[in-house]
Formats: structure tokens, sequence, C-alpha cells
């Protein structure tokens, strides 16, 4: 028998990615850890796993909608992919050098810090002007060549990003895109689809990291895929009707909350 609550849960999930591009990692996980009582690096390994499949649904339709700067992508995959990689390692350090109860208390606080930053960054991302036109105007079209000391800091903040994803498989989505905004002045579909594809290729070597260590539940990953895929592609399609901003304050909320719940709890 599939468990509904699951299934429920991550179609609104993948509803919430479609629509808005991030939020699905910062919202399964703790579910994971906390509704469910998975393991901390297995609920971390999973959602990595069901987060590629669903984000590979998302990208597909920004790839048809040209909606993406493959150049961009490449650059933030340059820091994001080696420094994923040592976050998975980090990971597996704390499970060899603690017991099972303490490495779930270490890995909810850690997890706790990086929802409220997740949670500020989507704040902050709501607040930044739309810079697409101003720089439009100027002769940016979102395919220009980047300057050197640009790719520099797109790949170093994009290290950072890329940590934390291989450590808590939190922020592909939401920290990545508020890089995005700072370092390019990229049109808002611009920045998501950016974003997704990157996100999509990093939650797959991530992902394989995590497969290779032993912390993914396949059973689970496929039930929740269950729901995360009509759910993504409902959110997709209702997506130009359906106004982001006030749902991305309310799922910065929910993230802010769930972060200073699990951290004093």
């Amino acid at each position: 028998m599939i468990d509904a609550g699951p299934v429920l849960f991550s179609l609104l999930v993948g509803f919430l990615v479609g629509l808005t591009g991030v939020g699905g990692a910062a919202l399964m996980t703790p579910f994971l850890i906390v509704g469910m009582g998975v393991p901390a690096p297995t609920a971390i390994g999973t959602d990595l796993v069901f987060a590629t499949v669903t984000k590979i649904v998302a990208s597909f339709q920004h790839y048809l909608q040209r909606s993406m700067n493959l150049e961009v992508a490449l650059f933030l995959g340059f820091g994001s992919l080696p420094a994923s990689l040592m976050g998975v390692q980090t990971l597996e350090w704390i499970k060899n050098a603690y017991d099972p109860a303490m490495v779930d208390s270490i890995m909810v606080t850690i997890i706790s810090c990086v929802l409220l930053l997740v949670g500020a960054s989507l704040i902050f991302r709501l607040l930044m002007p739309n810079r697409g036109t101003q720089f439009h105007e100027r002769g940016w079209d979102g395919k220009s060549r980047m300057s050197r000391k640009r790719r520099l800091y797109t790949v170093l903040f994009g290290a950072i990003g890329g940590y934390l994803v291989g450590l808590t498989s939190i922020g592909s989505g939401s920290i990545m895109a508020i890089i995005l905004l700072m370092l390019y002045p990229m049109n808002a579909a611009a920045i998501v689809g950016t974003d997704i594809i990157h996100a999509t290729v990093l939650s797959l070597v991530t992902g394989v990291a995590h497969i290779a260590s032993g912390n993914v539940d396949f059973g689970l990953a496929g039930t929740l895929l269950l729901g995360s895929i009509p759910g993504v592609l409902l959110g997709s399609w209702v997506s130009p009707w359906v106004p982001d901003r006030p749902l991305k304050i309310l799922l910065a909320c929910m993230v802010t909350f769930v972060g200073l719940r699990l951290l004093f709890s």
C-alpha cells in the first residue's frame, strides 16, 4: 500500500516548484526528517534523487521556451559541482564520527540554519528590483559574453551554494537564484530558467554521490515522484495566469517558520 501523505505533500511541493521555481528541498527535506522520521542522511539523499527527476521536467519546459543562459549555468557548475561533492563528504564524515541520534541532531541544526538563509534569500529576492529592462537598454540581452571578474564571482558563489546543497540538499533553487540576481541583469524568466537547468545538473551529480554513499531510499523516492511529476507539470501550466509574488511571500514565511521551529525544538 502506498502512503497517501507523502504523495499529496510531494504533489504540493512539485506544484510550487513548477509555479515559482524554488522551495522544493526547503519543504521536502524537513518533512522527511520530522514528518516521516527518516534519518537525516537518507532524507537528504532521497530528496536529491526526487528533486533531480522533478527538475528535469521543469528544465525541459524552460528549454522549450529558450528562457535560460547556458554560459552562466556552466560557470555556476564549475564552482557548485566539486563543492557539492565536498558537502557529501562532510556529511559522510559526520555519519562516521557520531552515533545516528547525534547525526540527526547535528544535521537538523545545520538544516535549520540553511532554511533561515533560504527564507531570507526569498525575501531579499522579492525586494530586489527587476533590473532586466534597465540593462537591456544598455545592450544586455542575457546572452552576452561574461567578463573574467564576473566569471570568477560566479564560480566562487556557486561553490558556496553547491556545498550547502551537497550537505543538506537545500538551496539549489533559492540561494542560486539570489546569486544570479546579484551578478546578472537578466529578466525574471531567464533567472528562473538558468537557475533550474543548473539545479537539475547539480541535483543529479550530488544525488549520484549520495547513492554511492548509501543515502537514498529508492522506494520512498518513487513514492514522492508519484505526486511531484504531475504537480510540477500543473504548476508550470498555470504559472502564466497565477501571480507568483504572493506565493513566494507565503513560501518565504513557511520556510522561515520551519527553520525556526526546527532550530528551537
